[in-house]
This record gives C-alpha cells, structure tokens and sequence, in this order.
C-alpha cells in the first residue's frame, strides 16, 4: 500500500473532518461524566489525573494541564481538551504511515470512525485510544522483522508501546495477545523471533505490575460470578449486550465481512494456522464481551464495548488479504467502507442534539438562577427530567465547567438528586462553605476551588422546583422547617 492509498486519503480527510467536530462541538464532547471529571480535577489541583492505573491518561492531558498553568481562559481550555484527544490519535497514524512505514497498519486506525458515534460524546474514551495505540505497537513490532539492523533504541521503543496499549485500559490486554499471535502464527508454523519473545515478557511484566497495585472497584465489577456467568451462557441471546449488537448489526456487518474475507484468503492459501487462530480469536471476544457486559449497558458504554471488532477483524485483512485483491474487488470493498463511513458522520450528527439540548437546559436554569443571586443549586428529577437522559454523576462538575467558561464570577453548581433524597441535613445544605461534587465525593469547600476559573458565593444550597408558574427556588427543607421560596 502507497502513501496515496485511497484508504490513507480517507485518513486523512476523517481527521480533520473529526477535528472539526471535535472543536466546534467540544463542550458537547467534554462536559460529560468521565470527561467533565478529569478536566475538573485537572484545573483544580493544576496536576494530571490517573484513575484505576491507566497512566496512559498523560498523553492526552498534557496540553490541558499546560494550558491550565497558563491560565488560560476555560473556554479555549475545554476547546484543547476536546481536540487532544484527536491530536494524540492522528499522531499515531502519522507515526505509523509514514516513520514505521506501515500504510497498511494505518489504514486500520482509519477503520475506528465506522464504529464511533456516541463515542464522539465521551472523548476521554480509552478504547477509542487504544485503537490507535495497538495498531502503532503492531507496526512497530513489523518494523523490526523487515528492518533487521535497527538500532539498540528500537527495544526501548517497542517496550515502551506495548506499555502505552497495555496502561490504558485492561481490554488492551486482548490486543496484544492477538499482535503477538498473528506474528507467531505464520502459515503452517509458529515463528518465535526475538520480537515476540520480548512482547510476551514486557506483558506478563505488565500483568504482574498491575496485579501488585490492584484493581479498582470500577474494573473488579466487571468480572462475571459464576451465577451470572451460567445465566449468561443459558440466555446469551436474549441478553441485553447482544440485543445491542442486534440493534446495530448493520454497523458492524463490516468488520465482519472483511474478517469473511481474510478467512477465505486464508483457505485459499492454506494458511492453516492462521486461518484457525483469527477464525476463533473474533467470535471469542464477540463472546466475551456479551457475556461481561450481559446486562448491556447505554449507548457510549456499548459502543467501546464492540469497537474493537474493527481492530480484530482489520488488521489481517488490509496486511495479508487486501494486497492480494485486485481490480473491482478491491474497489468494492473501498466503496462499502466509503458508505459506511458516511453513515458513521451522519449518525454523529444526528445524535449532537441530544447533547446540546442538555447543555441548553443546563443554560436555562443557570441563568435563572443567576438572576435569582442563587449560585448553587439542587434539581431534582420532577424538575428537569430531561437531564436525567444522560448519565447525571457528573452534572455539578458539568455545569460549572459550562457556566465558568464565561468568567469565573459566572460559576453555577447544579447537583443531581431524586425526588425523594435526604433533606433531614439542613445544616449541610445550608453551609456556605461546601461544594457538592460527585455523588461518591460529595462535601468539598468552596475555598478548594481554583480561583482563576471558578467562584462560589459564601451562600447555601437552595432547591430548583417546577411550578404551574415556572420555576422557584426555596431551602431544602427539613422536618422543623419550610425554608424560603421565591417564584418568578
């Protein structure tokens, strides 16, 4: 494959047309849930955020953080953070197009944006990042086998790859497994090279590493029970992760068809061992995604969950498959990936508005409480159900980011609760020194807060509530008293 591969053109084009979505849409991108979370932390303790031993997380929080130092206003900070993410990813394709020398591997990472769509939403997604970084590790690791006299830095080099795949999310472990046997598996006999050798240790390494500093409580809840395991494979297809699939089965006919057609080639050419390694490694991972994820999960969720289909289903085909077709094959299967690509834009497009609704709703009631002198608040789901459509965790992080971005004496906190929450701590509510954050961290003090970006008035929380009338405000009560309203 040229540097004029038709796929590498595409590449290119989709970068920029994701750059575009990503800075013109970037507060839709990042003031949401894990996203919103990390730039907060981010601004408030001018450092960078690693959770659940994912230090991967630096590459794409290293031009925030010196924008942060900076001081620079929070609306052109929330514009770089979204656009990082692309940046990191397109730096990967250019590494490996044109420094590693691998089109073909590249073209791979090309393949990502048929499977995006809410996705796009969740920027901080390390999986969408990891389908750039194995791709990168595998180029790197053929980059040895054709260029035999590169230098001693090249061992470093590929150490320190498979660290960037492996460091950000536990999934990653399943990429380099497959790298490492595709490059072992070679036709009718396993080749161990020095390369594989080395993968192998720095994995095992890696596990070990991970294992002595444990897992979070995010990651273990992952792990199937023997309960839910039998239950999973006595229903697997009336699950809710394979209804999802189902769903959107369209989607991923693709990678599909261009696993279909490597397994073919394969038989043609009588690559037994390959043939039978990727023939079961796809379906297996199918299979251990729906059983991990049985109780399926939203849309963003879901979506990582089958994302790397691409990768597994990609990497055989454009390295050992694509080369040997020829003429109108060839052109038909860039044709179905030109449409496909298309469907995957307009799917982005056509789900930005229930983003942007949000964040209009969230405007909506800041506003008003602005003009009310009330700067932090508690809503409830009677009162704005609409901003229960989307994960609501983050929203006090959300709205200040939001409201914050024009100027820090604008800051407005909006915390999340049911109808039904506790009111019986007045004294809590009413402290003015307390921020309400996450549900799981909730009592931070105002005075915490980085003053460059954001600013609380010494005041307690008032509840938002939803009259025949409009809005009002009034105390969160308590069972000795009514508290004060005020309506419009």
């Amino acid at each position: 494959m040229k540097s004029s591969s038709p796929y590498l053109i595409a590449g290119h084009i989709d970068f920029a047309l994701f750059a575009f979505l990503a800075v013109w849409f970037a507060e839709e991108r990042v003031l949401l849930i894990d996203s919103a979370y990390q730039l907060f932390h981010d601004i408030n303790h001018e450092s960078i955020l690693i959770n659940d031993n994912r230090f991967s997380m630096v590459l794409s929080q290293l031009l925030p953080w010196l924008l942060i130092k900076l001081h620079v206003p929070l609306r052109w900070l929330i514009v770089a953070y979204s656009a990082s993410f692309v940046l990191l990813a397109y730096a990967c394709f250019l590494l490996t197009a044109y420094v590693l020398r691998q089109p073909r591997v590249a073209a791979v990472m090309v393949l990502t944006f048929l499977g995006l769509c809410s996705t796009f939403f969740h920027c901080i997604s390390e999986t969408f990042q990891l389908m750039f970084f194995a791709p990168m590790l595998y180029a790197l690791a053929q980059f040895r086998t054709q260029n035999p006299k590169s230098k001693i830095l090249y061992w470093p080099a590929l150490v320190l790859a498979e660290a960037l795949a492996f460091f950000i999310h536990p999934v990653a472990v399943f990429f380099i497994l497959y790298i490492i046997g595709l490059r072992m598996v070679e036709r009718n006999r396993l080749r161990i090279d020095a390369v594989s050798v080395v993968l192998l240790v720095a994995l095992a390494a890696f596990v070990a590493v991970r294992m002595l500093l444990g897992q979070s409580g995010h990651d273990e809840s992952f792990m199937p029970t023997a309960d839910t395991l039998r239950h999973a494979l006595t229903h697997f297809f009336s699950l809710r992760s394979f209804n999802y699939f189902r769903t959107w089965f369209l989607i991923y006919l693709f990678p599909l068809v261009l696993w279909g057609l490597t397994l073919v080639g394969y038989f043609r050419q009588r690559h037994w061992l390959r043939l039978a390694f990727v023939g079961l490694y796809l379906p297996a991972f199918f299979a251990l995604s729906v059983v991990v994820y049985w109780q399926g999960d939203g849309s963003i969720g879901m979506e990582r969950t089958y994302l790397p289909l691409y990768f597994f289903a990609g990497l055989p085909f454009f390295v050992d498959e694509l080369p040997r077709l020829a003429g109108w094959r060839r052109w038909t299967v860039f044709g179905y990936f030109a449409v496909m690509l298309v469907i995957g834009f307009t799917r982005i497009s056509m789900d930005i508005h229930i983003y942007a609704n949000r964040l209009e709703e969230i405007k909506h009631i800041a506003a008003y409480s602005r003009a009310h002198g009330q700067h932090k608040l508690i809503v409830t789901r009677s009162t704005a159900e609409q901003l229960f459509r989307v994960n609501i965790w983050g929203l006090a992080l959300e709205s200040m980011l939001l409201t914050a971005r024009d100027g820090a004496d604008q800051t407005v906190s909006i915390y999340m609760e049911e109808d039904d929450f506790d009111r019986s701590n007045a004294d809590f509510y009413d402290n003015p020194d307390v921020y309400m954050s996450v549900n799981w961290w909730k009592r931070w003090l105002v005075a915490d807060l980085n003053p460059h970006y954001f600013s609380l008035p010494p005041q307690g929380y008032q509840e938002l509530l939803h009259t025949p009338d409009g809005y009002a405000l009034s105390q969160v009560k308590n069972a000795l008293g009514e508290g004060r309203r005020h309506r419009i």
